[in-house]
């Protein structure tokens, strides 16, 4: 049974994080993001930048017109998926790994995401506690008495939407049999989302994958009042830290599902918390803004799909 992401359960289907590896594909000068307005890990990576004050190129992959698939991106990211960061044509993925990367790298010399070291074993667990909820089950599954917001409302249905994503990459991984970098990335997303899909679609998986953030939001609440943010500080550090993005992003993700009635009370720390993470400038640059769904989702795939209309080819 999966009740959390995919990703956490087998490395064997997926490529070791890369660290700074060159890239021909990539672009050979300045800080690259591939990503999605949408993309949970995505916004995440986009509120580091945003932290750390970094100037960044923005490069959108439109998932709903699966363009994470598409050959020019899958051999900068053999995992086929949102965000990749490109410095100066070395590619660095994973979102855990690209948050430290940016925080080791660039943290110290900005005077951001700096936490002391007797900090960093509590900062640790609290991402990792983050990174293992299934959130994109919770976004894409059924969860019952809770009506989703557009995009993501009925897309449950038998699993259509990973579903598609299994038939295209089985046409890719026929059309590129003979490429090796190409057909294992492929062969290896695939297993990923056909995994992904059966938790969706059983009813016994979801119902787990939906007791998780009850446990979660529990030990979030005792970290609040016992830890450093009842002092005065942050989640798991007196400075704002990696943890905080991790569970910044979270919280709004599932308010945003209509999941927090259900899940903490609107008088607990977790919405002052909540309410501290989102009113800072990184969030609203880095999340907030990319959130509009009709000028950041719906007019770049609709202008995408006029571009194929006329029979031009956008580039990624």
């Amino acid at each position: 049974m999966l009740s959390v992401p995919a990703y956490a359960t087998d490395r064997d289907w997926v490529d070791a994080p890369l660290t700074e590896a060159p890239c021909k594909w990539a672009p050979a000068a300045g800080t690259h993001l591939y990503h999605f307005p949408l993309s949970l890990d995505s916004q995440k990576v986009r509120q580091g930048l945003e932290e750390l004050g970094l100037a960044w190129q923005s490069h959108v992959i439109l998932l709903p017109a699966q363009q994470q698939f598409e050959p020019r991106y899958a051999r900068i990211n053999s995992r086929c998926v949102v965000p990749t960061l490109v410095t100066d044509g070395r590619v660095t993925t994973d979102t855990v790994n690209i948050l430290s990367h940016l925080a080791n790298r660039f943290g110290g010399q900005n005077n951001g995401l700096t936490i002391a070291e007797n900090e960093t074993a509590a900062v640790n667990e609290w991402i990792d506690k983050a990174s293992s909820l299934f959130i994109e089950a919770l976004t894409y599954g059924d969860v019952p008495g809770v009506k989703k917001p557009f995009p993501f409302r009925n897309n449950h249905k038998s699993g259509q939407y990973h579903q598609d994503k299994v038939r295209l990459l089985s046409k890719l991984i026929e059309g590129y049999k003979d490429d090796d970098t190409l057909r294992p990335a492929y062969e290896k997303k695939r297993a990923v989302i056909e995994a992904t899909r059966a938790a969706i679609v059983t009813p016994s998986q979801m119902e787990a994958i939906g007791e998780t953030p009850w446990a979660g939001m529990g030990q979030l609440v005792a970290q609040l009042q016992q830890g450093p943010f009842g002092s005065g500080g942050w989640l798991a550090s007196e400075a704002f830290s990696l943890a905080d993005i991790q569970w910044g992003v979270v919280l709004y993700r599932l308010r945003w599902l209509g999941l927090q009635p259900v899940l903490w009370q609107s008088e607990s720390s977790i919405t002052a918390y909540s309410d501290r993470l989102f009113a800072r400038p990184s969030f609203q640059r880095g999340v907030v803004k990319w959130s509009r769904v009709g000028r950041n989702v719906v007019l770049p795939v609709l202008r995408l799909q006029l571009l194929k209309a006329m029979g031009l080819k956008p580039g990624v």
